[in-house]
């Protein structure tokens, strides 16, 4: 049974990644084995965020049992049983456990310092042959990770020096694990202080209506702006591709190559449209005495970039006037009575069945999702952004505690130490998944709205390239360990961080015998503490907790956006109430106004666009009844 739930844990993890990836990548449009290796970097973290509450609900049965003076050992199952200890559901075997730890582990370290940085370099390498491509993805390669080993190797060996380790392969893994945990804890830090507090906001601001549309038109206006930047400059790119290969003889030895790059434009002109034709624009002089295989490969990689930016902001573009069409179609209805038309223009194919063969219960339809997207889902957004806020000052407040060895400050480790009193191992199963889950949703967010310079960006509807997918992927693998380590720091289950770990007496028969000897998850044996490096087991309690609480307060408070702003970049503030802070604020009050705008004329062009298309329709619905009427004239009988 435990073992049949494990394989529906793995397969349903695999699923919930298939589909994600599919939604931000797809498999038609990207690169198969980058496609896959992305899948695998994407479904070895949720593996290790779903199985780790199973392993803390077995560490507190295995106390159980073994705290346990009438226990009962059966040895030819394998399996531990007691009177008064039941099995959680989702029990699995320590050795089990160690085996998945090392696979999962080590796969996903293997993907992040290896094969994920070469298959991006790979990815977006421009030369022009498999084995060039290659040259440059290992060079890439090289000079990605030379930094990480020299750090490395500087640790190593002021560790060795200090006498802090031996030379031993067990303290050598040991170290490198806790290296790269410490890289992964900075990153959660930051993480943390952004998605604890931007979730909640985020479906606060969705649930106002006013702040929602203004948030979309500035999104419009901003969306507007970047692909007007992404088609200059794939204007400007083509123009000089267009202007090598005419002034380039035809029996040049990097003719070849040119026509390679020349024919990359042609192909993306079909699905990019004339917006980036480069017709009309200023014509740039190319110095071709200078011209190589390398400046052609490196024009290569700079064109397929920049492709993918201009497809990818068309699609934004889209994207975003979709969005900015329907919340200013539901402030409209808001202020009217029922008017179920706005329903009308956005309905699905489903709608159009029910309108069909059931006219009555679509109009009951109707009128549900009128009140559902004009007040209850408003509401409800409200609420729910509430309970998450609440829910992140619990966090934080576990966070900023989980030191504390008595009494237990750590809501976390007294909600789950609690349950476990109880004996209710499923209960534990529970809330380890839920707080962790939300802890991992709070990252991951952030994660998913990362944007670096325009490079590595997250986009939904397959519009994600494979350099965006393997760069989060990888991060992903970066960051689960380390989430996973902070929050058996929260459950009070790493001893070298709160010394307030589950014990047991080593002799059965007197329960008080000393010494006693401790019980940790299989995950912490495998992975090992963050007391090797001096500074890192010192200052851990102190500064984590503290940055963790300042980076919420910068988050709160808007810090980067202020200063942004102050420099003159428009950005938007939000603000908790019903309107947004943008009264007196000239940039942003004409991004605002920009973005209003451009949503009218596009509501224009689409409200012509369908005029014409059912005036089409109707003059071939007259057409093909003229026909069929001199068809039956014809074959009348006189």
């Amino acid at each position: 049974m435990a073992l049949a739930l494990l394989l529906m844990n793995i397969a349903a993890t695999a699923v919930f990644t298939t589909t994600l990836c599919y939604y931000y990548g797809g498999w038609k449009k990207r690169h198969k084995v980058a496609t896959l290796v992305a899948f695998i970097s994407w479904w070895l973290p949720a593996l290790l965020l779903t199985l780790l509450p199973v392993d803390i609900a077995t560490t507190f049965y295995r106390s159980c049992i073994l705290s346990n003076p009438n226990i009962s050992l059966t040895q030819t199952s394998g399996v531990v049983e007691g009177p008064r200890c039941k099995p959680p559901l989702f029990h699995t075997d320590p050795a089990v456990f160690l085996l998945i730890w090392h696979v999962v582990y080590w796969g996903s370290q293997f993907l992040t310092w290896v094969l994920i940085p070469l298959i991006r370099s790979y990815a977006t390498a421009g030369d022009f042959t498999a084995l060039g491509k290659l040259k440059t993805a290992l060079l890439d390669h090289v000079f990605y990770n030379a930094s990480y080993f020299v750090i490395f190797m500087g640790a190593l060996i002021y560790l060795i020096a200090s006498r802090i380790v031996s030379f031993e392969f067990r303290y050598l893994k040991v170290l490198l694990i806790t290296t790269g945990n410490t890289w992964g804890l900075f990153l959660v830090i930051i993480f943390f202080g952004y998605g604890l507090v931007a979730v909640p906001r985020s479906l606060w601001l969705a649930g106002n209506p006013v702040a929602s549309l203004h948030q979309a038109y500035f999104c419009l206006s901003k969306r507007n702006m970047e692909l007007n930047d992404e088609e200059d400059k794939l204007k400007e790119l083509n123009l000089q591709i267009i202007e090598i290969k005419n002034r380039l003889p035809a029996n040049h030895p990097l003719q070849p190559f040119v026509l390679t790059v020349f024919k990359q434009t042609q192909e993306r002109k079909s699905v990019l449209g004339a917006s980036c034709d480069p017709i009309g624009t200023p014509v740039a002089t190319v110095d071709i005495s200078n011209l190589s295989v390398k400046t052609l490969a490196r024009m290569h990689r700079s064109l397929k970039a920049t492709q993918q930016r201009c497809a990818r902001a068309l699609d934004l573009y889209n994207d975003a006037v979709q969005s900015a069409l329907w919340i200013e179609d539901v402030n409209i209805a808001r202020g009217k009575c029922f008017s179920p038309t706005f329903l009308r223009e956005h309905s699905d194919s489903l709608n159009g069945v029910i309108q069909n063969f059931a006219p009555y219960l679509s109009t009951i339809m109707l009128r549900i999702r009128w009140y559902w997207y004009c007040y209850l889902r408003l509401w409800l957004l409200r609420v729910l952004a509430l309970l998450l806020a609440l829910t992140s000052l619990l966090m934080v407040w576990s966070e900023c505690t989980f030191s504390v060895r008595s009494p237990t400050l750590s809501l976390v480790a007294g909600l789950l130490n609690a349950e476990a009193k109880q004996r209710d191992y499923l209960l534990v199963e529970v809330s380890s998944f839920l707080a962790l889950g939300y802890l991992s949703f709070a990252v991951f967010y952030t994660v998913f709205h990362l944007r670096i310079f325009n490079y590595y960006r997250l986009v939904g509807n397959h519009h994600t390239d494979e350099n965006s997918l393997l760069f989060c992927g990888g991060l992903a693998c970066r960051l689960a360990p380390s989430l996973c380590l902070n929050f058996l720091g929260l459950a009070h289950l790493d001893s070298h961080l709160s010394q307030t770990t589950l014990t047991i007496p080593l002799s059965r028969i007197d329960s008080t015998a000393q010494p006693s000897t401790t019980i940790e998850t299989t995950y912490t044996r495998f992975m090992g503490h963050l007391d090797i490096i001096p500074f890192i087991a010192k200052g851990f309690n102190v500064y984590f907790p503290i940055l963790v609480v300042l980076l919420c307060l910068c988050t709160y408070f808007q810090l980067l956006t202020r200063l942004l702003h102050q420099m003159g970049i428009a950005e938007l503030m939000d603000s908790p109430g019903y309107k947004l802070s943008v009264s007196g604020d000239s940039i942003v009050d004409d991004v605002i106004q920009d973005g209003r705008l451009l949503l009218r004329k596009e509501r224009l062009l689409r409200s012509q666009a369908r005029r014409i298309q059912s005036s089409t329709k109707v003059d071939i619905d007259k057409v093909q009844g003229f026909l069929l009427h001199l068809i039956f004239s014809e074959w009348t009988p006189t």
